[in-house]
């Protein structure tokens, strides 16, 4: 004869409660009694952008197919960028969906330029950072227990970076004791992925420690992805009797010269969300001066 092995009641009964929520929600589904939920991607798109910082926003669109409410739990996530891990996290959520109901979730994400060094090695030579956000809506089921919906996008974010100018040439047109016309020629470089608009540019340069022109450009400059604009800028000189020397010397001597150049202006670009910022820069260096 066999013997039974005589189990405590309450040992049994949590065996069978550990067997059903094992089950449970296969058992739910195959009786029609219960549709997983669903966690989809509705948008990730950038809300902020500025030269030290981004704001990404992924909204998702959780949805309960059954015909009874269920309990929300936590929104955990992943930022990676280039492949590295950023940041991560949750959102507390705990607030009941309808049944039938979709909810619209909104996961912000704020990004530090400055902080991403020791994340991402090559960053100054980069024009966009790839991002991926990954994670997953936990449900409180009935009965089953929880239960994780991943969810994951992907797409670049750019890096605003501010333009390379440097004094391209200084063209001497006219030389005499009483004043001189010179072509200031100043080049504009774009290191970034979109269009730069250089508006109102206001200038002031010095050759050899001398103060030759100031003033400001009325046109707006327009520099394209990646590429060099260049800007030429008469000078009309008029030189004084305590002037006169020191001037005239100086553009007859011709060759190398020392050169400050003072730049600022109100930066647009192709993007809507980075629209204005500031633009202000100052460059010294040696010029080759033309006749």
């Amino acid at each position: 004869m066999v013997s039974l092995i005589k189990l405590p009641v309450k040992a049994l009964l949590a065996m069978l409660l550990g067997v059903f929520l094992i089950t449970g929600c296969s058992v739910l589904e195959k009786s029609g009694a219960w549709v997983n939920p669903e966690v989809k991607v509705a948008s990730s798109r950038l809300v902020g952008l500025t030269l030290t910082k981004a704001l990404l926003e992924v909204e998702l669109d959780v949805s309960n197919p059954n015909r009874y409410p269920l309990v929300l739990g936590a929104l955990d996530f992943q930022l990676d960028l280039q492949g590295a891990k950023i940041l991560a996290g949750q959102q507390l959520q705990g607030n009941s969906l309808a049944a039938g109901k979709t909810q619209q979730i909104i996961l912000p994400l704020e990004i530090e330029f400055s902080e991403l060094s020791s994340f991402v090695t090559n960053l100054s030579d980069l024009n966009a950072l790839a991002y991926l956000v990954s994670g997953g809506m936990s449900f409180d089921i009935p009965v089953a227990g929880p239960l994780r919906v991943p969810y994951e996008t992907k797409g670049e974010i750019p890096i605003p970076r501010i333009p390379k100018f440097s004094l391209a040439g200084v063209e001497q047109k006219r030389l005499s004791l009483t004043g001189a016309d010179l072509v200031v020629s100043v080049e504009l470089d774009n290191p970034n992925a979109f269009d730069l608009l250089v508006n109102q540019l206001q200038y002031s340069l010095k050759l050899n420690g001398h103060s030759i022109t100031s003033g400001g450009l009325a046109d707006s400059i327009k520099v394209a992805a990646d590429g060099k604009s260049k800007v030429d800028i008469p000078v009309n000189l008029s030189f004084g009797l305590s002037s006169v020397g020191v001037f005239y010397n100086l553009l007859k001597t011709g060759g190398d010269l020392d050169y400050e150049l003072d730049l600022n202006s109100e930066l647009g670009s192709s993007l809507p969300l980075l629209s204005s910022f500031p633009f202000d820069a100052k460059r010294e260096g040696k010029v080759q001066l033309s006749k």
